[in-house]
């Protein structure tokens, strides 16, 4: 065989290979686990060249404030997402906690009850949601969703249907007005609140039986896991989580609406959904929902500051929410069958 019909032999074997290396599924399995990460790049991208508002220090600080409570939400209903449950009452809890706080406020200044007011009950409650779906049986979303509905009557009830905005110490308002290395105080705390979750659920036993229980109760159980104190301790951990993110809702609007709270359901959950794709493949995680939280984020802001009108947000949620749950189910099952 001459030089000339190896090379001739050669040429289409060489010609197949690049082909290969740069068809569209061997491009998508490059990116495969990294989807957010890339829409989140260009999503920067087209906002840094579309306007000139996008990426400044100001803009960038508001939306870190503005997401600091919707962050804290997501860190919440993640905690009932790694055992298998859900909490449907985080939006009613968030909205009652807030105007829990600007009723006592009204009743005394001291700051620190007014701001434990919000972790503690939230605790109260969390675990109200733990018993009715441990110990009674009662599905979490029907538990959940009850809860929530019996709230928001409370909040109806020490409101009168009126925003409270008197008497709420600066001391309070402080949390989201003050800033630090060019964040407020609610952003840096919302972080800390971040890390210190990311270390319990990937380094500490409390992670590695939450984790276990959301693959399987029963193996988990038998593994020796006290599954029901476990469940218990995940919802009342999102009561105390929502505390806080009460807490940094009152210091942003420095006022407590009777009908704030339910909104913020979707985008926590649309969050922590998308989450999924991030960081750990098929597992709820925090550094995958702090990924998602900024993508939502800038999402929003980059279209607002193009001026669509208000209405494209819950759109915009809602349309990201069922792309997560398509993604994550996709990636679940892909890590289960190996």
């Amino acid at each position: 065989m001459t030089d000339k019909t190896i090379r001739h032999i050669g040429a289409p074997a060489s010609g197949r290979s690049t082909r290969e290396r740069l068809s569209p599924a061997r491009l998508l399995s490059w990116v495969s686990g990294y989807e957010t990460l890339v829409l989140l790049g260009l999503l920067i991208v087209v906002f840094t060249l579309t306007s000139d508002r996008f990426l400044t220090a100001d803009n960038l600080q508001n939306v870190a404030l503005v997401q600091a409570v919707t962050a804290t939400m997501t860190l919440a209903v993640l905690m009932p997402l790694i055992i298998g449950e859900f909490d449907l009452s985080v939006g009613y809890l968030i909205g009652f906690l807030v105007m829990l706080e600007a009723f006592v406020a009204q009743h005394t200044s001291n700051p620190g009850i007014i701001i434990a007011a919000g972790p503690v009950v939230g605790l109260l409650v969390g675990l109200v949601n733990g018993l009715l779906t441990v110990y009674f049986k009662i599905s979490s979303f029907i538990a959940t969703l009850g809860v929530g509905i019996l709230l928001s009557g409370a909040t109806q009830g020490i409101s009168n249907g009126k925003v409270i905005f008197e008497n709420i110490p600066s001391s309070v308002t402080t949390l989201a007005s003050e800033d630090f290395l060019g964040l407020s105080l609610a952003v840096w705390l919302t972080l800390l609140l971040a890390v210190v979750l990311f270390y319990v659920l990937e380094h500490t036993p409390f992670g590695r039986f939450w984790y276990a229980i959301g693959g399987s109760e029963r193996v988990a159980y038998l593994a020796g896991v006290r599954t029901n104190r476990m469940r218990m301790t995940a919802f009342a951990t999102a009561g105390v989580i929502v505390g806080f993110a009460a807490n940094f809702a009152l210091a942003q609007a420095g006022s407590a609406n009777p009908g704030y709270g339910p909104e913020l359901l979707l985008p926590a959950y649309a969050a922590a959904f998308l989450g999924v794709a991030t960081y750990r493949p098929g597992y709820y995680n925090v550094l995958g929902a702090l990924v998602a939280i900024i993508l939502l984020a800038i999402g929003f802001n980059g279209l607002s500051l193009l001026g669509v009108p208000f209405w494209v947000q819950p759109i915009f949620n809602g349309s990201v929410l069922i792309i997560a749950v398509l993604v994550a189910r996709q990636e679940t099952r892909q890590v289960r069958t190996g």
